[in-house]
């Protein structure tokens, strides 16, 4: 990993119209996987802010969702997974997070992509 990394999320409605996005660039991210936990709470974060009280995570990394849903966080990851728990807990009346593969998650990787290359200009909280 070059230590930046691009995320990004798309809230969609029930149609799977897009409603809003949202992306970051991050320097110093020490795998694909801290970056992909970083993209999780970052969108939790979002979703708040903008008063979701239910949200459905869809997920390109199997191991992250596995993580969160066993409890079992691995070290690199703890503090990251620990705050998503939190977060979880806390916020949401419903929220729930399940593996998609990454040609389903299109939008939400175009939009790391462009924020990880473009710089902090294109990337939008």
């Amino acid at each position: 990993m070059s230590g930046k990394a691009g995320m990004a999320w798309v809230f969609t409605n029930q149609e799977g119209l897009e409603v809003t996005h949202g992306s970051l660039a991050q320097d110093h991210v020490s795998s694909a996987l801290m970056a992909e936990a970083l993209a999780i709470r970052s969108a939790r974060l979002h979703a708040i802010d903008i008063r979701f009280n239910s949200i459905w995570l869809r997920s390109d990394s199997q191991m992250l969702v596995a993580a969160l849903s066993s409890g079992r966080h691995p070290t690199e990851l703890y503090g990251v997974l620990s705050d998503i728990a939190t977060i979880f807990n806390w916020f949401f009346r419903f929220c729930y997070l399940t593996f998609i593969k990454r040609n389903f998650n299109g939008f939400a990787d175009s939009y790391a992509k462009v924020c990880l290359h473009s710089g902090p200009s294109d990337c939008n909280p």
